[in-house]
């Protein structure tokens, strides 16, 4: 009887409490509706990491693990564009002004062997201007730091001389974020060079702050808010008679003074807009009460900026964080020799660094097909034509040296296509991709982006119930896919996982169903190439009070400063990628057909069903159940569905132990395949992935 009970439980097999649902899958094994090839398609993305990881994260031994999860081409991630840093790439290179290292950086774009790019690095920007970042997020705007020998300064490449028009077309702005509403009629700006000769102070209480001109426009001007022949230094403006209660203040700059800092002497010193000091509040005849907080840190008033000039010092790495070099990718194996997808800098480093980049990949013979400019610019802020006229410039100097280049981007911190909160950058991303489709259309360039890629990561709430939260996961997705389709090009997912935040869900198996449904829905609805984010072996993080993060091989805190895979643990999405690439898919690639699948279940997103024709000829479905208590009956019909095995992953083969940073696996083992008997319904575990051949 004992056995009997075990075996029962081991393969997920009435195992719940509650009653089995009947479920009908019907597949149309006749008209596939698509193709794709697992090995072009299904890949992961690797990122930077803290001072001393990539080379130990890439050790031969671990990425012979890595590559056990079956994954084939890799995306490189820029997280320099999300720090607001610039990128050395390599880190031989030059500087505008190389007898003080500083200056403007470009890397040295020819490939030299005895010098092999094994690590590159980011340099923090000392004339920022946002507050936060969507990285470590430990820098801090220069424009209330409180120190007056400190300036923000926009980005040059904005300006006419890079542009070829008017600087009006590409107005400048900062936003102060009080957080709350509070009494404004005054302001003092401490100039810098250059300077704004014409420029205006605005007002808003709600709503897309950070988008320039946009058709919803929320700003409201001051009585006396328009300044058209401003002589820099310190200036102080009384903008109304009386306050009004507002959270966000703007300077909105149409033209330079063209002037520049003492000793300059580069031409893009001159070009722009710089402020060294910001105080607004509210003031009467006798008295100014600044509400800006003023200091180096998160403290701070929250500002944002429209750019960001790419000018730096070489003292200004950023000690924290390291990426792997391109000859690194290549030396380890990760790549399997597939065409990776290369991210290029645009919004924090020069358009030459960018083209370089792209040269020292074509010159090396590295394989690429696809080159993804940018990372993030909604998470930035960035309007869409200022990042259109950067994007132009990179892509004009990439197609010369690198001419069969299939260039697009920007990937997008998410496509949310629901309704939500104006004030981040979750929104409907439509109007943003038609606003900059429209300016490089304006320059004749549209050629140069022919690809959308955003990132997915569909949950914030954390601490929300996994098993509310992954039912709505295939309607969100559907609905961003459905809705971009209109710009009529293909769709990369640049990474993807459960969360942006480190979360318990990420390790556990709640992770393993939602990726391998991305993966599956993404592929099997006419997405072009999707990839895996948390390839590399890592460690928990805690977040909300939650120990996770995006892997998908947990390394033990003790074993991180050895060599070598000692310590190193696979954790539920490792199985699950593993299960879809070797079971569901055919791991040696080709082309495998999509077959119409549809599901009779009166429950709503609960079972999920991809099937596909293998390029071995094998009729292959890959079935979720996303009810986390019953086990679902299925009858599969179509002509030649008579599957003979399935292999199910559940929490019979794995559970979590959560304990913070030493959380792990109490259950670990492989997906358990049975024969499926001839005649009989097949029973299928709840809270499972299974794949019937």
């Amino acid at each position: 009887m004992r056995f009997l009970l075990l075996f029962i439980f081991l393969n997920g097999v009435l195992c719940s409490a509650e009653q089995p649902v009947q479920i009908t899958i019907s597949i149309d094994t006749n008209r596939p509706t698509r193709s794709f090839d697992p090995r072009k398609a299904f890949g992961a993305g690797i990122d930077g990491h803290e001072q001393g990881d990539c080379l130990r994260m890439l050790s031969r031994e671990n990425v012979e693990q890595m590559l056990g999860a079956g994954l084939g081409p890799v995306s490189v991630r820029l997280r320099t564009e999300l720090a607001v840093e610039a990128w050395h790439w390599n880190p031989r290179g030059s500087w505008s002004d190389p007898c003080h290292s500083q200056g403007y950086w470009t890397s040295e774009a020819k490939p030299d062997p005895a010098h092999p790019i094994l690590l590159s690095y980011g340099y923090k920007l000392p004339r920022r201007g946002n507050t936060l970042d969507e990285a470590n997020d430990d820098g801090y705007s220069r424009l209330d730091d409180g120190d007056p020998k400190t300036f923000w300064k926009s980005n040059p490449y904005l300006c006419k001389q890079f542009t070829g028009e008017p600087d009006s077309r590409h107005p400048q702005w900062v936003v102060i974020d009080f957080g709350k509403p509070v009494p404004l009629n005054a302001i003092r700006i401490q100039w810098a060079q250059p300077y704004a000769t014409r420029f205006q102070v605005e007002y808003a209480t709600k709503g897309r702050t950070y988008y320039g001109g946009h058709p919803w426009n929320v700003w409201h001007s001051f009585a006396h808010g328009v300044v058209s022949e401003s002589k820099g230094g310190d200036q102080f403006l009384k903008l109304a008679e009386h306050p009004v209660k507002a959270r966000y203040l703007r300077i909105w700059m149409t033209e330079s003074s063209g002037t520049a800092m003492p000793g300059a002497n580069d031409p893009r010193d001159h070009l722009g807009y710089a402020i060294r000091e910001l105080s607004m509040g509210a003031a009467d005849n006798y008295s100014f009460d600044d509400h800006v907080i003023h200091t180096p840190g998160k403290g701070q008033t929250i500002t944002y900026a429209s750019s960001t000039d790419p000018w730096h010092r070489a003292d200004d790495r950023d000690p924290k964080v390291e990426q792997p070099g391109f000859d690194l990718f290549q030396r380890c194996g990760i790549t399997r020799g597939l065409p990776m997808m290369l991210s290029l800098p645009v919004l924090y480093d020069t358009p030459e660094n960018a083209v370089g980049l792209a040269a020292y990949a074509m010159r090396s013979a590295m394989p690429v097909n696809r080159l993804e400019l940018g990372e993030e610019p909604d998470g930035q802020r960035i309007d869409p034509k200022d990042f259109g006229a950067l994007y132009a410039q990179a892509s004009r100097g990439v197609r010369k040296v690198f001419p069969r280049a299939v260039m697009g981007g920007p990937s997008f911190v998410t496509l949310d296509v629901e309704p939500g909160d104006d004030q981040t950058y979750r929104f409907d991303k439509r109007w943003w991709i038609r606003d900059f489709l429209r300016e490089l259309r304006r320059r004749n360039q549209a050629d140069d982006f022919r690809f959308i890629s955003f990132e997915w990561y569909p949950f914030d709430d954390v601490d929300g119930k996994e098993s509310n939260q992954i039912p709505k996961a295939s309607g969100m997705l559907s609905r961003t896919m459905r809705l971009m389709s209109s710009f009529h090009l293909p769709l990369v997912i640049g990474e993807y996982n459960y969360s942006v935040f480190p979360c318990r869900q990420e390790v556990d198996l709640s992770g393993a169903l939602l990726n391998a449904e991305i993966s599956a829905q993404f592929l099997c609805g006419g997405g072009d190439s999707l990839y895996y984010y948390g390839y590399e072996p890592n460690k928990l993080d805690g977040s909300s009070g939650s120990w996770g993060n995006q892997l998908m091989l947990l390394e033990k805190e003790g074993e991180r400063k050895g060599k070598g895979n000692k310590g190193i643990t696979s954790v539920a999405t490792f199985r699950a990628l593993r299960l879809m690439n070797q079971d569901w898919l055919d791991g040696r690639g080709g082309k495998h057909q999509v077959l119409p699948v549809r599901i009779r279940d009166d429950r709503k997103g609960m079972i999920s069903a991809f099937a596909v024709r293998r390029p071995d000829g094998d009729l292959s479905l890959l079935v979720i159940n996303k009810d986390a208590k019953a086990p679902a009956v299925l009858s599969v019909k179509g002509s030649g569905c008579e599957f003979r095995t399935v292999t199910t992953y559940s929490s019979a083969q794995y559970a979590w132990h959560p304990d913070g940073a030493n959380g792990h696996p109490s259950l670990n083992l492989s997906p358990a395949s049975t024969k499926i008997p001839a005649d009989q319904p097949l029973t299928i575990p709840p809270w499972s992935l299974s794949v019937l051949r």
